[in-house]
C-alpha cells in the first residue's frame, strides 16, 4: 500500500493503526523466572510487571560506639571546626 504524503512523494510506508504497539502491562521477556529477584529494589508481581516501590530494609538497633570510635569522632569533630574556623579567617581577611 502507498500513499502520498503533504510534499507529493509516494512512499510505501502505511499510516501506523497502533497494531505494532506492545501495551504496558505485557509480561516483560527479558526476565527469566519471577522467583529469582530484578535487582536491587525492583520487584516484579504475579503478572510479570515490574513494581519499583522501595523495598523496606530491616530494622535493627544501632550499636553504641567503642571508645576507640568516640576518641575519633572527637579528633574529626576536632579537625572540621579548625577548618571552618580557618576558611572564616580567610574570608575576613581577604574582604
Amino acid at each position: 500500500m502507498s500513499y502520498t504524503n503533504k510534499e507529493k512523494k509516494t512512499s510505501d510506508h502505511s499510516p501506523s493503526d497502533g497494531s505494532e504497539l506492545t501495551p504496558a502491562e505485557a509480561p516483560t521477556t527479558g526476565h527469566k523466572s519471577q522467583n529469582e529477584p530484578l535487582g536491587a529494589g525492583y520487584r516484579v508481581n504475579d503478572e510479570g510487571i515490574v513494581n519499583n516501590y522501595a523495598l523496606e530494609p530491616e530494622v535493627y538497633e544501632a550499636k553504641y560506639p567503642s571508645p576507640k570510635q568516640q576518641r575519633r569522632y572527637i579528633v574529626l569533630g576536632g579537625a572540621a571546626v579548625l577548618f571552618v574556623a580557618l576558611v572564616l579567617w580567610i574570608a575576613f581577611a581577604a574582604s
